[in-house]
C-alpha cells in the first residue's frame, strides 16, 4: 500500500486565527519598518467591530491603519532608524529583559536563561544563522503566534501554555516599552504601532487570565 498524499493542517477557531495574525503582524513591525506593500495592505485592510471588550483595540487599529495609509516607507524606515536602530544605545529598546531587570543587577540575565528554557521546552528555537536574541520583541510575537498556530511540525499549544508564556515573557515588559515608544516625540507612525500593541495586548492579557 502506497504512502498516503492526503494532508492534514490544523484548524483554528477564528478569533485565534486573528490572535494569530495580530501578533505575526507585530512581529514584523518590530523586527523592521514596513515597506510600502505592508503599509497598502495595513491601510487598506477590515476594521475591527467595536465590541465592548475590545473597542480600544478597534479605535487603535483604526488610527494604525489611517497612519498606514499616509505613511511613506522611506519616512517609516527613517523613524525606526531613529526610534530602535543606531550606533551604541538605540533611544528605545526593543528587549524584554531590559524593562524586566529594572536596576536590579543579575535579573536581565536571568530572564534570557528562562525564556531560552521555555523556548526550548516548547520545541521553538531560532533559524540557524538568526542572531536576534530572543527577548526581542518581535521573536516574543512570533514565539505567541506559533503557540497559537502551531506550524508544521507541531500544533498550537494549549491555552495554559500560552498564558504562561504570555504572564512570564511578555506582560511583565510591553506596557512600559510601548508607553515608552508613545511618548516620544520623534514617533509618528510607531506611536500608532505602540498604542495598539497596548490595546491588543491588554485584551490578550485579560482573555488570557479567563480563559
Amino acid at each position: 500500500m502506497s504512502a498516503s498524499t492526503i494532508g492534514f493542517v490544523h484548524r483554528l477557531e477564528p478569533e485565534d486565527q486573528v490572535r494569530a495574525d495580530f501578533y505575526a503582524l507585530l512581529a514584523r513591525l518590530y523586527f523592521s519598518p514596513p515597506d510600502s506593500e505592508l503599509l497598502r495592505i495595513m491601510g487598506s485592510a477590515p476594521l475591527l467591530a467595536a465590541e465592548a471588550d475590545a473597542a480600544a483595540l478597534a479605535i487603535a487599529w483604526a488610527k494604525l491603519a489611517a497612519a498606514a495609509r499616509v505613511m511613506d516607507a522611506d519616512a517609516a524606515q527613517d523613524e525606526y532608524e531613529a526610534l530602535f536602530g543606531g550606533v551604541g544605545k538605540s533611544l528605545i529598546s526593543l528587549y524584554a529583559s531590559y524593562y524586566a531587570a529594572g536596576d536590579v543587577p543579575g535579573v536581565a540575565g536571568q530572564f534570557l536563561v528562562d525564556l531560552r528554557a521555555a523556548l526550548a521546552d516548547l520545541g521553538l528555537g531560532l533559524r540557524t544563522g538568526q542572531n536576534l536574541p530572543e527577548d526581542h520583541l518581535s521573536a516574543l510575537f512570533e514565539a505567541m503566534r506559533l503557540l497559537i498556530a502551531g506550524n508544521a511540525e507541531s500544533g498550537p499549544c494549549s491555552v495554559a501554555e500560552q498564558r504562561a508564556f504570555f504572564v512570564k515573557f511578555i506582560g511583565p515588559c510591553y506596557a512600559e516599552c510601548c508607553t515608552a515608544i508613545a511618548a516620544t516625540t520623534i514617533a509618528n507612525f510607531y506611536r500608532t504601532v505602540a498604542q495598539c500593541t497596548i490595546a491588543f495586548l491588554a485584551v490578550e492579557d485579560e482573555s488570557l487570565a479567563i480563559a
